[in-house]
């Protein structure tokens, strides 16, 4: 991965960032999830679950750092013949490791996916990554270009971390008072010090607005996340080791598989992120959402599972 410097500012949005780079949905059904497995992967033991038959379908959650639970509910808009493998990553959900930098790399967790393919005998993995995990899967099709059938890319984050201050920048332009001073609260350093995996859920709950294209959902979705989803360790590791040189926009030029990008026009991300993806992957199709944020399986549900069904329901040209 080619070095590329990161100021302070920019060290301090991608922090914020990997805050951002989240999501849980409380309380929405989504399909069962049964068939709990593990597989083995750099000498741990790393687990996932599945739900459905068919074509494997590898899901990745944000953060980095939160659990993939809430991704049952955005799969529920997958169309039949897949089967969800809801992973989870690396010191998330039951995956606990050692909390080192060593550890706890991008190269590590692309490592992590291509265990996770010897694993289940595929000879391409398709992948569904939301917000950090679009980065993820992006990470993993740079380093693999020959093992990936297709991505689907939800929010995803950009091919270098020059978006990152831009969408902390987007976040706090939608924040109200009440907002900020309940992430001043929540973010000082007796309350991180105390819990800081509670500090650090309650101050996403409080610029949940800053992700939404509608407030009322967003405070009825920050009202429901749940404590314990959510792993600052590893949000803080993983974003530390992106500081130091994510760029994979040379890589991302090879990648010659169909590609879907969904990016809400509200999305604090930005339209140019999901631009400048479209523009490195040859095969990508770039499906954009109005009125619609971070989440559209939310706040568009309907054009969501279009999107998705146009794509999926297509040839997939070389699948085995």
């Amino acid at each position: 991965m080619r070095c590329v410097s990161v100021t302070a500012p920019a060290s301090r949005a991608a922090r914020a960032c990997g805050l951002a780079l989240i999501a849980t949905i409380p309380g929405a059904a989504g399909p069962a999830v049964a068939q709990d497995q593990s597989f083995q992967s750099q000498g741990v033991e790393l687990h996932y679950r599945t739900a459905g038959s068919g074509i494997p379908l590898v899901l990745l959650s944000g953060g980095p750092g939160f659990d993939v639970d809430y991704m049952a509910s955005a799969a529920d808009f997958f169309p039949a013949g897949y089967q969800r493998i809801f992973l989870e990553q690396r010191g998330t959900g039951r995956s606990r490791v050692a909390m080192t930098p060593e550890s706890m790399t991008l190269r590590v967790a692309v490592d992590d996916l291509e265990a996770l393919r010897t694993h289940l005998k595929q000879e391409r993995l398709l992948l569904a990554g939301h917000s950090w995990g679009g980065m993820l899967a992006m990470a993993y099709a740079a380093a693999h270009p020959d093992r990936v059938d297709r991505l689907i890319l939800i929010g995803s984050g950009g091919p270098t971390l020059e978006f990152a201050e831009r969408f902390t920048d987007n976040i706090a332009a939608r924040l109200r008072p009440e907002d900020i001073e309940a992430r001043r609260y929540w973010d000082s350093p007796d309350k991180r010090a105390a819990d800081p995996d509670k500090a650090a859920i309650a101050a996403m709950r409080a610029i949940v607005p800053g992700y939404f294209f509608d407030r009322a959902r967003a405070l009825a979705f920050a009202a429901e996340l749940k404590d314990g989803t959510f792993h600052p360790a590893v949000n803080s590791l993983l974003m530390g080791d992106l500081g130091k040189g994510y760029d994979l926009r040379a890589r991302l030029k090879r990648v010659d598989r169909p590609v879907l990008i969904i990016q809400g026009y509200q999305d604090p991300i930005g339209e140019k992120t999901a631009g400048d993806i479209h523009g490195l992957l040859s095969k990508s199709t770039l499906r954009y959402i109005n009125k619609c944020g971070h989440f559209p399986w939310i706040e568009q549900p309907e054009e969501f599972r279009q999107a998705l069904a146009a794509f999926l329901n297509a040839p997939a040209p070389g699948h085995r």
